[in-house]
């Protein structure tokens, strides 16, 4: 770590769902430099670095110079995943692995974001040092990387979390937000899973405690090698769906329970995340769901991600 008092911070996929509020806390506190990379969106105060090149990543962090980096970039849905694990493995897991490597050479404390799918759902909650037993293969994929920035450095952290939404400007960015396509798309029923019970996460609480933890993960005194964090209000797609409809101005009971299993790649049944560790730290402030959604949901209508006459 730097012998000056501001921390400098890396921060990878700084232009996703997550990126953006963690990058906007950071560059909006005095504690904190920080530099951001992105591919698809970089520009402007984004620097464009291909993660899965390790020359271009090495070089990145020898201009930036950080004390520790936040890796966000990642293939987070599970079904994409499945279609091309090859591509999504180059990302997930070697780029994750090279990139902790090269953060452990230069005595940099990476912290690593990764799934409550890394679990069977056999035996919800779980704590982080539960045994994991992914069903997919994106929850492998998190488990082979968790394995590889483990063995990179033991001031390496993970932070695992689960489906999250937050402000964007479309609906597609979350598998939260897209279930309202389906009743803007039609006039009659939507058929919606109730098999699975899901804790979707604001991600302005999450950049909150990842910046929270940032001072214990430069000296080395942030616990580990896991922390979880979610929120703890249950629901299942059915629910989700409903709640947003009814900002949408559209009759929630078009919602058609779907008792079975999801199609594509294998979902747990239920997983929450025990977060006794974040919890003790006190970093566990939670957005009711309900509140969250409306500022999502608005943040998408302002954007003209919605009829802006849509939301009431």
């Amino acid at each position: 770590m730097n012998t000056e008092s501001i921390i400098t911070v890396a921060v990878t996929g700084a232009s996703g769902l997550l990126g953006r509020p963690l990058m906007s806390l950071l560059e909006s506190d005095s504690r904190f430099r920080v530099r951001g990379a992105a591919w698809s969106r970089a520009g402007g105060s984004l620097d464009r670095v291909d993660i899965t090149a390790p020359a271009a990543v090495d070089a990145w962090l020898d201009d930036v110079k950080p004390d520790v980096l936040v890796h966000l970039a990642a293939e987070r849905r599970p079904d994409v995943y499945a279609k091309d694990p090859e591509a999504a493995d180059r990302l997930n897991i070697n780029a994750t692995e090279a990139l902790a490597l090269s953060c452990a050479a230069r005595e940099v404390n990476m912290l690593f974001l990764s799934t409550n799918y890394l679990f069977d759902g056999a035996s919800s909650p779980y704590i982080s040092e539960d045994e994991a037993n992914p069903l997919n293969a994106y929850g492998l994929g998190k488990l082979a990387a968790e394995l590889a920035v483990s063995a990179a450095s033991d001031k390496h952290r993970m932070l695992r979390i689960p489906l999250i939404h937050g402000p964007s400007d479309s609906l597609e960015e979350s598998s939260v937000t897209v279930l309202c396509k389906a009743f803007l798309d039609t006039d009659g029923p939507v058929v919606m899973d109730v098999w699975q019970t899901r804790y979707p996460t604001f991600t302005p609480d999450v950049a909150a405690a990842i910046t929270k933890l940032l001072p214990s993960l430069a000296d080395g005194t942030l616990p580990g090698p896991a922390l979880h964090f979610s929120a703890d209000e249950p629901f299942t797609k059915r629910d989700i769906g409903e709640i947003m409809v009814s900002y949408l101005g559209m009759d929630p009971a078009r919602a058609v329970d779907d008792s079975r299993p999801p199609s594509g790649a294998p979902r747990p049944k239920e997983v929450k995340l025990a977060c006794p560790k974040m919890d003790a730290m006190g970093l566990m402030k939670i957005t009711p769901f309900r509140d969250a959604i409306r500022i999502t949901l608005d943040s998408i209508r302002d954007a003209g991600g919605l009829e802006r006459s849509i939301l009431v």
